[in-house]
């Protein structure tokens, strides 16, 4: 079983806790049997064995060098502490999630807040026991997970976008040399060779980061020395791909283009008293979007982001 922490997860996973603090248990047998001894009628009716095995798989318990039960410190600082029951039950939901975080964890969750609709239905409703107190047992388990600017997943969900603009160029009849591959210095990401508009920089985004998306400088000044031959290109994709596997050409909502000559009307100009040079966050307005002729390949198809993480 997975360690979503479900109201009666967390139930069964405190009280082994709570267990296996008032003596030694040799093994899960016996530590699952005197958690069921010490237990209430709501005990006998909690299925403790999925939970107990789910504990020592992902490491929040171990065994000893004598086979005794040993529960991970985050767990035993809850079992140990004077709370009241359901202030256990957050903090122990907190451990459950940053022990095994879902997929959808990074990207649903950041320091700025919790973007629900990337959280799948199923797993929204088992969590909401917690009620108001869920967006808050969700970034406490975002800041223990780390990578908390989601560095990792968002070059991921970035490689995803520009692996369905060189697909759907490919579908189109053209040979785009995807140069990101090659090195991240070019300024664009996508080379198509032949055409008015050759130099394509690729951008991600959910349904709520559309509005937006960060540019370097150096992307910036390639957009002002390639002229209307450079394009931002922007990958929209359905909520469904961040927790989708694999991703298909039916997890992307649009595909969609700024100019080189828009953006560069969205940018201030250097001066004397200002000068930006790491990167900025435009939010163009809305009409400086225009529809990209591109269509995603469907054909196209990649590993899920779950998948790939795995890999790395």
């Amino acid at each position: 079983m997975d360690l979503l922490p479900r109201h009666g997860v967390v139930f069964a996973v405190l009280h082994l806790a709570r267990v296996a603090r008032l003596a030694p248990r040799r093994g899960v047998d016996e530590w699952v049997s005197a958690a069921l001894l010490h237990g209430s009628y709501m005990t006998a009716a909690t299925d403790l064995w999925s939970p107990a095995r789910a504990l020592v798989r992902t490491g929040l318990a171990s065994l000893g060098e004598e086979g005794d039960i040993r529960v991970a410190r985050s767990l035993a600082a809850v079992a140990a502490s004077k709370v009241g029951a359901q202030h256990a039950m957050r903090h122990a939901a907190v451990a459950l999630l940053a022990s095994q975080p879902p997929t959808w964890l990074r990207v649903a969750v950041s320091t700025e807040g919790v973007e629900r609709a990337y959280i799948p239905q199923p797993d929204l409703d088992a969590l909401g026991w917690l009620e108001e107190a869920l967006d808050d047992v969700l970034v406490e388990a975002r800041r223990l997970v780390g990578d908390p600017d989601g560095a990792e997943l968002a070059k991921e969900i970035g490689d995803a976008a520009e692996e369905i603009v060189v697909a759907a160029l490919r579908a189109a009849g053209k040979e785009p040399l995807h140069v990101a591959r090659i090195s991240d210095g070019y300024g664009y990401d996508v080379d198509v060779l032949e055409g008015p508009v050759r130099f394509l920089e690729v951008k991600s985004a959910g349904p709520k980061t559309l509005s937006r998306f960060h540019l370097s400088r150096h992307e910036f000044d390639t957009s002002v020395r390639r002229g209307d031959a450079w394009c931002l290109v922007q990958v929209v994709f359905e909520a469904s791909a961040f927790v989708a596997d694999p991703i298909t050409a039916a997890d992307v909502s649009c595909i969609r283009e700024l100019p080189a000559s828009a953006l560069r009307d969205l940018v201030p100009a250097d001066s004397s008293a200002f000068r930006w040079e790491d990167s900025a966050l435009i939010t163009p307005p809305p009409d400086a979007w225009r529809s990209s002729t591109l269509e995603p390949d469907p054909s196209f198809v990649r590993p899920g982001f779950a998948v790939a993480r795995n890999h790395l």
